[in-house]
């Protein structure tokens, strides 16, 4: 698929480039995450139309997203996700970092710490780290375990598209239920 450059002042690959920089001289911190954050913003207010760029790939929920760039390396990963109105994901977490823009709509993120863990019983304690809606072009960050649990969903009647930066593939760790305060591991 050839991509309509018009109008892209700072392209996915000026992105990789600035975050892999980041990462070397900032790390993956909060400070080198709000750093990449910053790029992520402006990526998505100059770099076109993101949602018809990458590969088109098949997200968890179901709903279409697109791959803009998987590291050779197994670094990170960038996508385009959407979230569908009140259909908020499991509390998950990830092996690693996160940090995400709003393109389109409007996200309601709740982040997690964990406090306690057993991982003989399959329990744990959450404390709420931040409970934020996001509009276009805000961002969210979250920091390697145990600082990553979250959840996520489009706030109103549109789904919310978001792109994405994962450290490592991006999987996820665990699932939270946080009625009982269990959880299972997801891979």
């Amino acid at each position: 698929m050839t991509i309509n450059t018009n109008g892209i002042t700072y392209s996915v690959n000026d992105f990789v480039a600035d975050a892999k920089r980041i990462i070397i001289s900032k790390g993956t911190s909060n400070t080198g995450l709000q750093v990449i954050a910053t790029y992520l913003h402006k990526l998505v207010m100059e770099g076109g139309d993101l949602t018809m760029q990458g590969k088109e790939m098949q997200h968890h929920n179901n709903l279409p997203g697109r791959r803009l760039y998987e590291d050779p390396d197994g670094q990170f990963r960038i996508s385009i996700v959407y979230f569908a109105p009140d259909k908020p994901t499991p509390v998950h977490s990830h092996y690693r970092w996160g940090a995400e823009c709003v393109i389109s709509g409007q996200e309601r993120v709740t982040v997690w710490e964990l406090t306690n863990q057993d991982t003989e019983s399959q329990t744990a304690k959450l404390k709420v780290l931040s409970d934020r809606y996001i509009k276009r072009g805000e961002t969210q960050v979250w920091l390697d375990p145990p600082k990553n649990i979250h959840r996520q969903w489009a706030h109103g009647d549109e789904s919310v598209c978001l792109i994405i930066i994962l450290g490592g593939d991006g999987s996820r760790q665990h699932e939270f239920n946080l009625e009982d305060s269990t959880y299972q591991n997801v891979s």
